[in-house]
């Protein structure tokens, strides 16, 4: 008996000294953001957009066209309360699309959060509004907008507002009566990259009205070039896998 489970871990051990020398993940697999932290203002907001392929730390070295992975998308709360409750983030492909009737099955749509906040209320001021996509596949160099949703019944998508730190606004050259921000994300009239707390009705449908001079919320997309994979089998679980094929 005692050759025998001498024998049998072993058998073991060798299995995970062979399985220790699987590389984790490709080479060329990078992490890099998407982000534009530069506001203190306070406000809630529905939206913010945004491009994989706009100021990414570091470059990926990815060219236009070639797919990425969303792994986090995070914004922060500000000094503002919401009356949001239950939110998902969800990611479309036009920030100025119509709305009406957005859905899971909108030709909008491209994705949903992986996880839900129950509310920002446990929140403090500056901390950040986290959500997970689980890899969602994007396009470099395409455009993109992050909602906060509810969903409903069938996948509706309602957006909602949300507590989220905004780009500062200052009078742009003193004097002028012309207030622009600080910073910016994209540039000053690139409005596909702005944030939104305004949904406009008309005979057209439903559109986000973006801040003046394309201002943001503050936000980080973590992205990936390549669908990360475990580095390792770990050890307990390769003698689990041994056992049950000994029994087997």
């Amino acid at each position: 008996m005692r050759v025998r489970l001498m024998s049998w871990c072993a058998r073991i051990l060798a299995v995970a000294g062979a399985a220790m020398a699987v590389p984790s993940s490709p080479a060329s697999a990078a992490e890099f953001t998407t982000s534009y932290t530069d506001g203190g203002s306070w406000n809630t907001v529905y939206v913010q957009g945004f491009r994989p392929s706009l100021t990414p730390t570091p470059n990926p070295g990815s060219a236009a066209g070639d797919s990425v992975y969303l792994d986090q998308f995070q914004f922060f709360k500000s000094g503002n309360a919401d009356a949001a409750s239950n939110v998902q983030l969800a990611i479309i492909n036009n920030i100025f699309g119509d709305l009406s009737g957005l859905s899971t099955s909108s030709p909008l749509f491209v994705g949903l959060s992986t996880n839900t906040v129950a509310s920002t209320a446990p929140l403090a001021t500056g901390a950040a509004i986290t959500f997970d996509f689980d890899n969602l596949a994007l396009t470099y160099g395409n455009n993109y907008a992050a909602v906060f949703v509810n969903v409903g019944a069938g996948g509706s998508l309602t957006p909602v507002l949300v507590s989220a730190l905004t780009t500062n606004y200052t009078e742009q050259p003193p004097g002028s009566g012309t207030f622009m921000p600080q910073t910016n994300y994209g540039t000053n009239d690139e409005f596909v990259y702005a944030t939104s707390n305004f949904i406009t009705t008309n005979q057209f449908g439903q559109f986000f009205n973006t801040f003046s001079f394309a201002g943001d919320a503050n936000f980080v997309a973590t992205l990936n070039t390549v669908i990360p994979e475990p580095a390792f089998l770990s050890l307990g679980g390769l003698a689990i896998l041994a056992v049950a094929r000994r029994r087997r």
